[in-house]
């Protein structure tokens, strides 16, 4: 990929709740949860809610890998209000989730048998909206017990001559603490650079 990012205007972080449940077995999303803007401000956004800049757009986004190479590894959908949709080409715990993962708080089917997940997300912007947050966790359940939590986080900047990139961070934690045999791969720690380009028509 050969665009070349030249400055920045403005900031954003983004974390992907997601929770995973055994058929039959609780856990749900909170209906809000308080994010930190990256002007340093801290609000409740509630469950599903978006970012209005973002609405309606999708971003491709690339993973560095040396060299001045990049490799394509989430596409993000934005729903009508900014709100996250989807991630869609997914390659995080792919071997779970599969090529996409949906943010409608309803449960869906994993490849593992017996497992669905459920996942949302919360987001906010600045007042200026120059900067704004999606927050999230994950969680996983098994016969009403905790068996494997996971975070997700973005954050970048907007390319100041070019508003359809942007570049920053992402990193993904997770932790399988119980039934490990449920969960293959399900213990990650990764974090890398990334660029993010908006996809148009």
């Amino acid at each position: 990929m050969s665009k070349r990012i030249s400055g920045v205007s403005g900031v954003f972080v983004f974390s992907a709740w997601l929770g995973l449940a055994v058929v039959g077995c609780g856990g749900s999303a909170p209906s809000g949860v308080d994010v930190t803007l990256p002007d340093g401000t801290t609000v409740n956004a509630t469950l599903g809610s978006g970012v209005v800049t973002l609405a309606d757009t999708e971003w491709e986004f690339f993973s560095g890998v040396g060299g001045g190479q990049w490799t394509p590894f989430v596409t993000v959908r934005f729903g009508s209000e900014g709100q996250l949709d989807s991630f869609v080409d997914n390659t995080i715990a792919s071997s779970i989730f599969g090529e996409t993962i949906i943010f409608d708080g309803a449960r869906h089917n994993t490849s593992l048998s017996g497992v669905q997940y459920a996942a949302a997300t919360y987001g906010a912007e600045t007042s200026d909206s120059s900067g704004f947050t999606f927050e999230g966790r994950l969680s996983g359940f098994t016969a009403g017990v905790e068996a494997a939590k996971a975070t997700a986080t973005a954050s970048a900047v907007f390319d100041e001559t070019d508003p359809d990139t942007v570049r920053g961070n992402f990193s993904f934690s997770s932790e399988v603490l119980l039934f490990p045999e449920l969960f293959p791969q399900g213990n990650l720690d990764d974090e890398f650079s990334f660029i993010g380009l908006r996809v148009r028509d």
